[in-house]
């Protein structure tokens, strides 16, 4: 199974992304790139989901550390080259991997262990600030 997500910035308010579900999602420090938090939007929106009660005390613990909780917002657009079909489950896996793999600062679950999907691929195009840009679920 192969998963690409296709990264762009979103800029404006009024972007379209920001009312996307079925997605990923990242925010980045406000200057630098370091990946901070990374979530998938499922049954909400990019927007709804930034301005989510249960997002305060990721934003507080950006506050504390970078004296900022002023972030740059990612949008990653799954598409699924192999056929796979569009599923909670599977957004659920690629998000899981990623977090693994990645290690964002803001992001507790996934980052020792998770359901394995032996053989998934995920690539990443588009505007996305860091060298790596493939992973593999052993």
């Amino acid at each position: 199974m192969l998963a690409i997500v296709h990264w762009t910035y979103l800029k404006r308010d009024d972007d379209p992304g920001w009312d996307d579900t079925f997605c990923l999602y990242a925010y980045l420090h406000a200057s630098r790139n370091w990946l901070l938090y990374l979530g998938k939007a499922d049954y909400a929106t990019v927007r709804q989901r930034y301005r989510a009660r249960d997002k305060d005390a990721l934003f507080n613990d950006i506050r504390r550390r970078y004296g900022t909780d002023d972030v740059r917002v990612l949008h990653g657009n799954l598409r699924f080259p192999d056929g796979g079909r569009r599923t909670s489950q599977l957004l659920s896996d690629v998000e899981s991997l990623l977090v693994k793999r990645l290690d964002p600062f803001g992001n507790i679950q996934s980052r020792k262990t998770r359901i394995s999907r032996p053989g998934m691929r995920v690539q990443f195009d588009g505007f996305w600030p860091f060298r790596r840009r493939s992973f593999r679920d052993l």
